[in-house]
């Protein structure tokens, strides 16, 4: 009787468990976005360099002081930010709701952005696993989640 009840409040609130974890993600990579371009400001590419390529060791990461470089990690940066204040602010406006835009605007964008950091940077080792899989799994969890709150949103209004 309990495990029934259980189930049903986490299949009924599955939607805000998956915009919580939506939320995590988002705030997670704000703070790494901001992390990154302090370490732009301060220690420059290098510190940019060390921090994404976590599992390599820091006597192959060069010190160099190029613009283009130090460009293309302020984009780098720019693109770990925004995308985790868009997540954060679905997740809290829409996803909290279950409205099924922000279900599709976060699976979507999330989606995109985490199967390529797992491509480009956490498949090929670049970044070891304790500080690269926080975000893959907060993903996860939140795409899980919130599609069950999704579905269980088209059976319980008929769509």
């Amino acid at each position: 009787m309990a495990a029934t009840l259980l189930e049903r409040n986490m299949k009924n609130n599955a939607h805000k468990i998956g915009a919580v974890f939506y939320i995590l993600w988002g705030v997670l990579h704000i703070v790494i976005g901001i992390v990154l371009f302090q370490q732009l400001l301060t220690v420059g590419s290098h510190g940019v360099m060390a921090t994404t390529g976590s599992a390599v060791p820091a006597s192959q990461i060069p010190h160099v002081d190029i613009p283009v470089l130090n460009g293309i990690l302020w984009q780098y940066a720019w693109n770990v930010f925004w995308p985790g204040v868009f997540a954060t602010v679905v997740g809290v406006r829409m996803n909290w709701k279950n409205d099924p835009v922000g279900y599709w605007y976060n699976l979507i964008v999330i989606t995109l952005v985490d199967s390529g950091f797992l491509v480009a940077i956490v498949i090929p080792g670049y970044i070891t696993p304790r500080d690269g899989l926080p975000g893959p799994v907060f993903w996860l969890l939140a795409v899980v989640f919130s599609t069950i709150g999704y579905r269980q949103r088209k059976e319980f209004s008929g769509r």
